[in-house]
């Protein structure tokens, strides 16, 4: 039995049904692809925070998606060291940087609407700074910049006379425990 090797001219209707195959496929894997990307947004102002007091980082993913099965972090500098991790639906705190241990926790009550925040408890004058949060779908990955700026309130000035100097008399203000501490 001799077998032909059919011949397919740009005409035929073979090629021309292989074509629209292709294409199909095509069209079927743009909107899942599509669909996997989002943005990740948090507050486009610092978020202030007392010493000893909490701050909250919010951030959220657009279009509007369920987070529950995404890896969410919140990081400063570098990627690996991390402030909190969520993954695989657990917080996971085992590798978690050791000044933040136990002073974590995340806020998932919205997550299946994409919204996530970071409470951090009592706040240190080192959690003053930026700080990522970072999403990633098992295809596709984003982050936002947010900025925490932690302030202290100092004691009520004391004031007192402290004596006579060159003519005139000694007067001193003292407060202590402010953060940044400020400038005279």
């Amino acid at each position: 039995m001799t077998g032909k090797v059919p011949s397919f001219s740009p005409g035929s209707t073979v090629s021309s049904a292989l074509a629209g195959y292709v294409a199909l496929c095509l069209a079927l894997q743009v909107p899942r692809l599509v669909a996997a990307q989002f943005t990740v947004t948090g507050p486009n102002r610092p978020i202030a925070a007392s010493l000893d007091g909490e701050a909250v980082l919010p951030c959220h993913l657009s279009p509007r998606m369920s987070a529950e099965n995404m890896e969410l972090r919140w990081f400063r500098s570098p990627f690996s060291a991390f402030v909190h991790l969520y993954r695989g639906g657990q917080d996971l705190c085992g590798q978690q940087m050791p000044e933040y241990r136990g002073r974590t926790e995340l806020l998932k009550d919205d997550i299946t609407d994409g919204r996530v925040s970071l409470r951090i408890h009592d706040i240190r004058p080192s959690d003053d700074g930026q700080y990522k949060c970072y999403f990633q779908s098992s295809v596709f990955y984003e982050e936002a910049l947010l900025e925490l700026q932690v302030a202290g309130l100092g004691s009520a000035p004391a004031i007192s006379v402290e004596g006579h100097q060159d003519g005139g008399i000694r007067v001193v203000c003292r407060s202590a425990g402010w953060y940044p501490k400020p400038e005279a």
